[in-house]
């Protein structure tokens, strides 16, 4: 039992689709497994072998990049069905430790196992997970959540790591800045660029350039440094604070009326996540990759709360209108913040119009719980023959 403020796990599957790839197929044990977009296409690397790895292929690497790199490596397209069963399978053993786990992705997941030995249920966790499941995790422990992450990373593949609270300061001082979660290519080179190339040297940064070069990211990182993560595991049963859909093209899209058919369906699917959790929103975000992989984020804050496919869809739009598209987009999402417990919504824009989305989104919402999430779609969804195939 740990004296600490809080005892953390992040349970990561190691190369999680490969490995499930050798489990169901034991002649590929040894050899340089790539799972991904098929061959001959401009798709990406979903995840490799360790073996690959050796080779320079690395995740969301084109998939042409990675025959260069591994012309004989074994090239795999996803199997989703058998991948969720392996993750279902991975959590349902981390729940026999705790109830409280925050699922982040199909292979990774925070558990808050206050006040327990958090190595010795790590330990457990990985044992169970290799002789149940047929895959190696890594553990991270430690009294924060990007803590148990970056010693995870660390401890990769099929190892356990952990940083006490008297350990965090020097285990953080040698690592790059870029290891710290919201520093990106660009903020790790401005911050480079000062010589600002360490988390210890990141500590011994004035907080008020901090906070005027990076706003609100630049306090959050004065903290970092310090070990300073107050962030709880959002385990089941919270209320979400966000949801969000988005889809990749297979081929690089840049016809704007078929960017406006997937967002609308992508709006759709969001609303029909925040009614099902019961909330409503106030504000609505657009993500936009561009093929040269640029990202950029927009989003508007609404005075009343929202929950109408149609209200997510115009705001969305109306973001994505005032966007140039300058190279063909290969990425678009949806997302939905500041959410709030569900009730009567406050008529603002369109008057009576909302009241009527509300009860033509409440009919269609029954229709997708019964017949599937795609039985209902918006006029602005409706199939295109001009729609990419993955849209």
């Amino acid at each position: 039992m740990y004296a600490w403020p809080k005892v953390i796990i992040l349970i990561d599957a190691d190369a999680f689709f490969a490995s499930v790839e050798i489990r169901d197929n034991p002649q590929y044990k040894g050899l340089p497994v790539i799972v991904g977009a098929r061959l001959g296409t401009r798709g990406v690397v979903s995840t490799c072998s360790y073996e690959a790895r050796k080779y320079g292929v690395r995740s969301a690497m084109p998939i042409s990049t990675a025959y260069k790199l591994c012309p004989d490596g074994v090239y795999l397209i996803p199997d989703g069905r058998r991948y969720r069963e392996a993750s279902k399978e991975v959590f349902h053993i981390c729940r026999r430790y705790t109830p409280y786990i925050e699922v982040v992705s199909i292979d990774e997941a925070y558990l808050d196992v206050t006040p327990s030995d958090g190595r010795d249920i790590a330990e457990a966790i990985r044992r169970d997970v290799q002789a149940e499941v047929g895959v190696t995790v890594t553990a991270g422990v430690s009294y924060c959540k990007y803590l148990a992450k970056i010693v995870a990373g660390e401890s990769k593949p099929d190892g356990v790591g952990l940083v006490s609270p008297d350990e965090a300061l020097e285990f953080l001082a040698p690592l790059s800045v870029g290891k710290l979660p919201g520093v990106g290519p660009k903020s790790r080179k401005l911050l480079e660029d000062r010589g600002i190339r360490t988390v210890a040297d990141l500590r011994g940064t004035p907080q008020g350039w901090l906070q005027e070069t990076f706003g609100k990211t630049g306090s959050r990182l004065w903290e970092l440094a310090r070990g300073i993560d107050p962030s709880p595991v959002v385990y089941e049963g919270q209320a979400p604070k966000s949801l969000s859909e988005e889809t990749t093209f297979e081929t690089d899209v840049g016809d704007r009326d078929l960017l406006f058919t997937v967002l609308a369906r992508l709006s759709a699917d969001v609303g029909f996540r925040l009614r099902k959790e019961g909330m409503k929103s106030k504000t609505v975000g657009i993500k936009v990759r561009y093929s040269d992989f640029k990202t950029v984020n927009r989003e508007v804050t609404m005075p009343s709360a929202f929950d109408s496919d149609a209200r997510i869809y115009s705001l969305a739009k109306d973001l994505f209108s005032r966007l140039p598209i300058p190279r063909p987009i290969r990425l678009l999402g949806v997302g939905v913040y500041n959410l709030v417990e569900g009730g009567p919504e406050q008529p603002m824009l369109f008057g009576d119009e909302d009241a009527l989305w509300d009860d033509v989104s409440k009919v269609a919402d029954n229709l997708r719980r019964k017949y599937g999430r795609k039985m209902i779609e918006m006029g602005a969804s409706l199939k295109n023959p001009k729609s990419p195939p993955d849209a």
